[in-house]
């Protein structure tokens, strides 16, 4: 928090003198790459036996970026990121479930799996950056700005699954009904660091169309809160029985290091400006959770797809 602190006064203390101001809006269309072994999809033939994990997937979600920026020698810049996505996936065959409390509500011997599963799977991505820095002039084809900054996030990610069993318990017809949600919830502030180029393609009085390179780095101190909350509702012989689990994982309190990089192109028409490219942001040990299937599964979560800004100056 302490270099936290000291970047954000550098930042302010930058703002003067102030020549224009800019705002911005930009269109994102991403696809995350995490996957989270849900469940295990088996059987117990002593011939040809087969074991296979089924992960999440997630497909392409829009998302958007806003925010401005002043004029003067170092143009402090602070912007928001929203992106949500979601994923649906289900199973049949027999089946073990990832997830603890699934886990130990498996059906008993001699059914020992369940008949079907379901999850619904949403990330929620609120990231803020605050950064500033002074561009410099290699040659009149290019140009480099060093960025520095603070960065916050808050990532909430969960899982929510369900398995079904149809048996007979001692002759006497069984149904049980798990539901079950474990969460990776995050949130986090710390410094960011960076480096953006700029080839020229095209210049003239009112028109310029740049090839752009931006790189970034930022490590938040952060924290994890991870519940995992398990549901049973068996019905057997016309009567339901309801029991519930708290699955007891520890918060955690440790540091996030992120890295993101855009590519494209960029052009400027008047008081008129734009870029499309690709972007990628790659968080290191970011889905904090325990299964059954591998144990702690600190797996990187990885946002990557089309990026399109418009921004007006003023």
């Amino acid at each position: 928090m302490r270099y936290c602190s000291f970047v954000l006064i550098c930042l302010l203390g930058m703002v003067s003198p102030v020549h224009a101001a800019e705002t911005f809006g930009e269109l994102l269309y991403w696809k995350v790459t995490e996957p989270v072994d849900w469940v295990l999809d088996t059987n117990n033939l002593p011939v040809y036996q087969y074991i296979n994990y089924k992960s999440t997937t997630y497909d392409f979600s829009p998302g958007f970026r806003v925010g401005g920026s002043l004029g003067g020698d170092w143009s402090p810049t602070l912007a928001w990121t929203h992106f949500q996505t979601d994923t649906e996936d289900s199973a049949t065959g027999d089946l073990t479930s990832a997830f603890l409390g699934g886990k130990d509500s498996q059906p008993p011997a001699p059914k020992t799996y369940f008949d079907s599963g379901q999850i619904d799977a949403q990330i929620n991505y609120d990231v803020i950056d605050l950064d500033g820095g002074v561009p410099m002039e290699i040659a009149s084809w290019l140009t480099i700005r060093p960025v520095i900054g603070v960065r916050a996030g808050i990532i909430r990610q969960s899982f929510h699954t369900q398995f079904q069993a149809s048996y007979s318990d001692a002759g006497t017809p069984t149904d049980v009904h798990v539901i079950e949600t474990a969460e990776s919830n995050f949130w986090g502030i710390g410094p960011k660091v960076g480096i953006e180029n700029h080839y020229a393609l095209l210049q003239t009085d009112r028109c310029q169309v740049d090839l752009m390179a931006k790189f970034y780095a930022s490590y938040l101190l952060g924290h994890w809160d991870v519940p995992d909350l398990a549901s049973t509702n068996k019905t057997q012989g016309g009567s339901t029985m309801t029991t519930s689990q708290r699955i007891q994982v520890d918060e955690r309190d440790f540091s996030s290091l992120a890295f993101q990089a855009i590519v494209g192109v960029h052009w400027k028409y008047s008081a008129w400006s734009g870029s499309i490219g690709y972007e990628l942001n790659d968080w290191l040990d970011q889905c904090q959770i325990f299964t059954d299937a591998t144990g702690p599964q600190n797996n990187d979560l990885l946002l990557q797809g089309l990026t399109a800004n418009i921004a007006l100056e003023f």
